[in-house]
């Protein structure tokens, strides 16, 4: 089960676990579940709710099964997409954070994935994130009393994925 739960902050440092879950039958985001990402009362919940949402079909892994939990298509889905909706974009920022969280370490068995791995994860699980994150970004509009339209909450999923591979491109 993969859970990235934290107690009130949205920080990525006060990140409690992170397990893998068991994924439902579907690929996308249905109805009822979009109401219990809505009802997740941090991002953090939000994003956890989202990424169990996302069928284990969808995601294509991009390590062996052995190289440990925070290698697991579903954790790096729920990291991504955590770091993305809080506009943390940069592959080396994101390895930098899990390098310095404690638990995140401490749960992975000192086990992080690298910069590239997070790149090469996002560009075979683009639709994913990209589900995922509309999702997440969904449930904190509703949380603060906006409602967009699906196509909005696409739109911004999609600028800040690529927003991701816009900073992860090397400089000329």
């Amino acid at each position: 089960m993969t859970t990235l739960d934290t107690p009130t902050s949205t920080s990525l440092r006060a990140a409690r676990c992170l397990t893998l879950p068991q994924p439902p039958p579907t690929t996308q985001i249905e109805n009822n579940d979009r109401s219990r990402v809505a009802a997740a009362m941090s991002p953090a919940q939000a994003v956890q709710v989202a990424a169990r949402a996302i069928s284990r079909n969808a995601l294509h892994p991009v390590c062996s099964p052995a190289t440990g939990v925070a290698f697991h298509p579903r954790a790096l889905l729920a990291v991504l997409t955590y770091c993305y909706a809080s506009e943390v974009f940069s592959s080396d920022d994101i390895e930098d954070l899990m390098l310095r969280d404690a638990n995140f370490r401490a749960f992975c068995g000192n086990q992080v994935p690298d910069a590239r791995t997070l790149r090469r994860f996002r560009r075979y699980n683009r639709e994913a994130i990209e589900t995922c994150l509309s999702a997440v970004l969904r449930a904190l509009a509703e949380q603060s009393g906006t409602h967009p339209t699906d196509a909005e909450v696409f739109e911004q999923a999609h600028r800040k994925l690529a927003n991701a591979v816009l900073m992860d491109m090397p400089e000329i």
